[in-house]
């Protein structure tokens, strides 16, 4: 009908056009009845397209709910089975050339493909190479395992997609949750707008960094720091990259960062300290904050936070915390002592990922008093305008208080796995990674003629290093080699992943427990394996 209309209309609006035009009155005339054409052919034209588009307009939810849900059922399953069954599998394997060459080669999908294909791609060049970290023996950096219930939570997160950067849901409150949470955990006083959850720590230094620069540069935002004073930050040479790569992002450049040596503990030189801060202020410089790292990540040490916080009092000076993963042996009772003086911070940065297992990603900027966030971050806009009713409401967002006005909703699996499993248990979970560290040295002890092992061993990390008598002509870079090679040999085995790190310049082996999984059974198994790969290793390298 429409279609027929529309040709018809079209065929007057030709002959309309080609009719003679004797004067002004007739011009008037003719141009009424062709405006009047053409509204007519418009509102077939969107009759029609109307019309389509209910019969061929669909979303991207599945077309066959049934099929849809029965695919879902089996990943599920194959997520559960996975879990369950992980001491069955290698810790890490390599990833063949021809599924490599798969991903990397494969060309945008223009067309689409069912759910069922896309499921099966994902499960056979994807889901089998993972980095290893949800394994019990996957002692390599700190990385967290993640737990079941995680799984859950991200599926309803997932489901639930919420933009956790404003308005008034959910999120807000279970977000507004974890942090008074931590405040109570960690000894912060009471109050509002005193933190967020981010991607890691590294995110969380900037932000507790960009909050320490508003505080002492009050009109940065609108000067930026150009012709500002030189600010100092202190810490000791065995901080995590992440305060260096924050001052730089936030324009003091790495030079701002004064390093100050450790001692035989590896931990931060107080009088040195005190020394610097004096002779730099003598030079004209402001120091301004001073960085306690609550857990490095080569040993495991802790700065004196009480006496770096006393001096950060007495200097009129910013006290931040870097407790990326050992700030939260606080739920550990026998260790907690470690970490007397980090209520007194004025900002901590963590991660939640790591000792707290919750699944990637997941960190924390903790700020004493939540105004300096809120004043470093918040900015008004008519597009952004909160409303007393309705759904803009819930002041401050978190919008306001950090970076991004698009938040994942990080909070709700964090909530869920704390609500699951307590903080008592994980708590009993961190003292446990300690006690199986000192097992781990105790073992490899046994073999210390040739067997190096960094004392002392204050938390959850052993770094060692063999060298074995038929190398003791070696150069030490040579013996560097070997550890390196011995590594990579125990890692493409399967049978467990370790990192390395470096002391006196010398390589080690670092294993880092961060897992829940693990058992002593599993230290015992590295270690037949390593001595038995250590021997082949040898042979390779003396023949």
């Amino acid at each position: 009908m429409e279609q027929s209309k529309f040709y018809e209309l079209t065929e007057q609006i030709s002959k309309k056009l080609h009719e003679p035009i004797s004067d002004i009155e007739s011009l008037k005339q003719w141009k009424a009845q062709l405006i009047q054409l053409i509204d007519e052919v418009s509102e077939v034209k969107l009759i029609s397209s109307i019309e389509s588009m209910k019969k061929t307009n669909t979303s991207l939810d599945p077309s066959d709910w049934s099929s849809a849900r029965n695919v879902s059922h089996q990943i599920l399953e194959t997520s559960i089975q996975s879990i369950q069954s992980i001491r069955d599998r290698v810790v890490w394997q390599p990833i063949p050339n021809e599924i490599r060459s798969a991903i990397e080669n494969e060309s945008i999908p223009m067309q689409s493909h069912s759910l069922s294909d896309v499921c099966n791609d994902a499960l056979n060049q994807v889901f089998p190479y993972t980095r290893g970290n949800t394994h019990p023996r996957f002692w390599g950096w700190v990385m967290g395992e993640g737990t079941f219930g995680c799984v859950i939570a991200d599926m309803l997160a997932s489901t639930m997609n919420i933009n956790a950067g404003a308005c008034t849901h959910s999120a807000v409150l279970v977000e507004r949750t974890v942090i008074q949470w931590m405040r109570d955990i960690f000894g912060f006083p009471k109050g509002e707008n005193g933190g967020l959850i981010v991607s890691g720590t590294s995110m969380a230094t900037v932000i507790c960094m960009a909050t320490a620069r508003r505080r002492y540069l009050t009109n940065v935002r609108r000067d930026g720091i150009g012709n500002g004073p030189q600010l100092i930050v202190y810490a000791s040479t065995e901080v995590h990259i992440c305060v260096v790569k924050a001052l730089e992002l936030l324009g003091f450049g790495s030079k701002a960062l004064h390093s100050i040596s450790v001692d035989e503990n590896f931990r931060m030189n107080i009088d040195e300290l005190k020394k610097t801060i004096e002779i730099d202020r003598n030079n004209g410089l402001v120091p301004f904050c001073i960085v306690g790292t609550a857990g490095t990540v080569n040993t495991g040490a802790f700065d004196n936070l009480v006496e770096l916080g006393s001096i950060a009092k007495k200097e009129n000076m910013w006290f931040h915390v870097d407790g990326a993963f050992g700030s939260l042996i606080i739920l550990d009772p026998e260790r907690r002592h470690f970490v007397l003086g980090i209520d007194q911070a004025d900002s901590l940065a963590f991660d939640f990922h790591k000792w707290l297992h919750i699944r990637y990603a997941a960190g924390c900027a903790l700020i004493r008093n939540g105004m300096d966030l809120f004043s470093t971050f918040s900015v008004h806009q008519s597009y952004l305008a909160n409303t007393e009713r309705g759904c803009a409401g819930d002041k401050p967002w978190f919008c306001d208080l950090g970076i991004e006005l698009s938040r994942s909703f990080h909070a709700f699996k964090i909530w869920f796995s704390l609500k699951e499993h307590g903080i008592l248990k994980l708590g009993e979970k961190i003292a446990e990674n300690c006690r199986q560290a000192q097992y781990l040295a105790s073992q490899l002890e046994k073999h210390q003629e040739f067997i190096r092992v960094i004392r002392p061993i204050s938390l959850n990390i052993v770094n060692f290093r063999l060298e074995p008598e038929e190398l003791r002509l070696s150069t030490a870079e040579e013996i560097d080699n070997y550890n390196n090679e011995l590594l990579a040999d125990i890692q493409i085995s399967g049978i467990a992943v370790a990192s390395t790190t470096r002391f006196h310049g010398r390589l080690y082996i670092r294993v880092c427990i961060i897992s829940h999984r693990c058992t002593l059974e599993d230290f015992d198994i590295f270690i037949e394996n390593l001595l038995a790969l250590a021997r082949v290793r040898l042979r390779k390298d003396t023949n």
